[in-house]
């Protein structure tokens, strides 16, 4: 039995977080002692890994309770973030394992890095676009401080194949890059999307939108293009899902630009496939994406996909016509909405094409490579 330990700074809300989970989950726990960290608990999916891992944090909320917790806590997370890799590695890591995991990019790569055992195996998995998306060099102090720290690891999983040729263009090191797609559990997925959905029953086009409220995510833009619609003449409602630093901004812009009555912003929400699945189309806004659970969902829920392009959607998509993938712009965002809203009969192939591609994610597939993988590295 091969020991194995994840670090991931979070296990909130975010689809590397939902991907860990599930591999977690699913993965044989006969082959495999799992160990998970993270930098704190009682988050989304603590329980649910904790169920099936050895599960530790670096801070505990339990200790919050009190002033001398909190200084415990706050302590132990300047530690994890200012000392060296090799310091915090030895600090908060104890014991020995056959594979250590940094399951993002960023900071958890930096801290699995300094793990000083010469006999185990240290694997990154990235989840982002290293050319188009590259947030992660702030964390290292620059590309070629990133480049030193990927050369530490003995392989590197990419989500997606362009996000490997990315990775590649940018790093080198092909020999050890390998390419693992993210395990969702669609069935799952199905049967939480077939619960009753509230509606307003107006009979405007809707567009669904669900994901962390990160700039990256393009809502500005998607707004903008809906204000251009809306000054045309065109009638439709936009319901947007998520949580995160741009909410608040997300929020004015909304009414700034008299969007009141056409978008809705709701708080992150535990079942939004089944707002996705009752939508005509899905809707992914994004400058950068790395392969978008989101998307993926939405193939699967046979909501129609408007996406501009990014790494992984052609992947997504496997060769079949499950939407519009556009130019990644304003004009191809609104070019594409326009068309639909023009003609709504476009959304028949689009679900058909869709009901074809479902069929081919397996996550009993995609954890078997993942164990395979594991057990060979």
């Amino acid at each position: 039995m091969r020991s194995l330990l994840f670090f991931n700074e979070s296990l909130g809300y975010g689809g590397a977080e939902s991907v860990l989970t599930n591999i977690i989950e699913y993965i044989d726990k006969n082959r495999f002692d799992l160990s998970v960290l993270c930098e704190t608990d009682g988050e989304l999916h603590t329980d649910a890994v904790r169920a099936n891992a050895h599960f530790k944090s670096i801070a505990k909320k339990s200790r919050a309770a009190s002033f001398f917790g909190r200084a415990v806590n706050s302590g132990r997370m300047r530690l994890l973030k200012n000392a060296s890799p090799g310091f915090a590695h030895r600090l908060f890591v104890h014991g020995r394992y056959d594979v250590e995991i940094a399951f993002c990019e960023g900071f958890s790569a930096k801290f699995i890095s300094g793990s000083p055992d010469k006999r185990t195996k240290k694997v990154a998995w990235i989840h982002t676009d290293v050319v188009n998306y590259p947030w992660s060099e702030s964390v290292h102090g620059g590309a070629e401080n990133e480049k030193s720290c990927y050369e530490k690891f003995d392989a590197v999983v990419c989500v997606s194949q362009t996000m490997k040729d990315s990775f590649v263009k940018k790093y080198g090191m092909e020999q050890k890059v390998h390419v693992l797609y993210n395990p969702i559990d669609f069935d799952a997925v199905k049967q939480k999307s077939l619960e009753p959905v509230e509606t307003d029953n107006d009979g405007r086009f809707s567009f669904v939108m669900v994901g962390s409220l990160k700039p990256v995510k393009g809502y500005d833009r998607m707004l903008e293009v809906c204000s251009r619609l809306k000054k045309e003449g065109y009638d439709f409602k936009v319901r947007i899902m998520g949580s995160g630093s741009e909410y608040s901004n997300i929020s004015d812009l909304i009414n700034r630009l008299g969007l009141s009555d056409t978008v809705t912003l709701m708080e992150y929400q535990e079942n939004p496939y089944k707002y996705v699945r009752n939508s005509d189309a899905f809707v992914c806004s994004s400058y950068a994406e790395g392969y978008s659970t989101a998307v993926c969902e939405a193939v699967v829920l046979g909501a129609p996909v408007i996406t501009t392009e990014c790494s992984g959607m052609r992947e997504i998509f496997g060769g079949r016509e499950c939407g519009i993938i556009c130019e990644n712009s304003d004009d191809g965002l609104y070019y594409s909405m326009k068309k639909v809203l023009d003609d709504p009969s476009v959304l028949r192939h689009y679900k058909a094409e869709e009901q074809i591609r479902s069929a081919d994610f397996d996550i009993k597939e995609r954890i078997k490579k993942i164990e395979e993988f594991l057990d060979n590295i």
